[in-house]
């Protein structure tokens, strides 16, 4: 088994434990028809489908690779250790920008960290900074919060605004 196989038997597994779990929340008199456990459900069955896709990607790949008489992609040995610490260097600056989404959105709010990360993240994998990259950053942002906080209901932290526009106001 390749190590793409592995990993996705390990996400299914893993499914399959968050799904046995959710499920296991009650339903209350008050929920709605979608009830608590519907999101958790509804990622559950996500990471299945996707891992069940990596598995079929990795198994497809190898019928590949095996047909052209060659190692799978993912058993190839890496004669550049260099390259590989540079790859683990730049999983490890997206890491970074993830941390400081979660250190800033309290004090910001959901908007605009949303916005800073997608404009960070733009950045951070080579787009070029412009009116193009911020407008998708902005629109990204502003479709977000009107996705989970308007639409889905999901109370996101609004951050220091408010209470300085209350502060001022009054």
């Amino acid at each position: 088994m390749t190590r793409d196989t592995w990993i996705g038997v390990v996400f299914l597994a893993f499914s399959v434990l968050y799904w046995t779990q959710a499920d296991k929340i009650r339903v209350s008199p008050l929920d709605d028809p979608v009830t608590a456990a519907g999101m958790p459900k509804s990622l559950a069955f996500a990471l299945g489908g996707l891992a069940v896709l990596l598995i079929l990607r990795s198994l497809y790949m190898s019928r590949l690779a095996a047909r052209a008489d060659r190692k799978p992609a993912d058993k190839v040995e890496e004669t550049d250790s260099r390259e590989t610490w540079k790859r683990h260097l730049r999983a490890l600056g997206m890491l970074g920008l993830g941390v400081a989404y979660l250190l800033v959105v309290p004090y910001l709010g959901y908007v605009l960290s949303v916005i800073g990360l997608m404009l960070a993240v733009s950045l951070y994998i080579g787009a070029r900074f412009g009116l193009k990259t911020l407008a998708v950053a902005g629109l990204g942002g502003v479709f977000f919060y009107l996705l989970f906080v308007q639409f889905l209901n999901i109370p996101l932290p609004p951050g220091l605004w408010p209470s300085l526009l209350q502060s001022l106001q009054g």
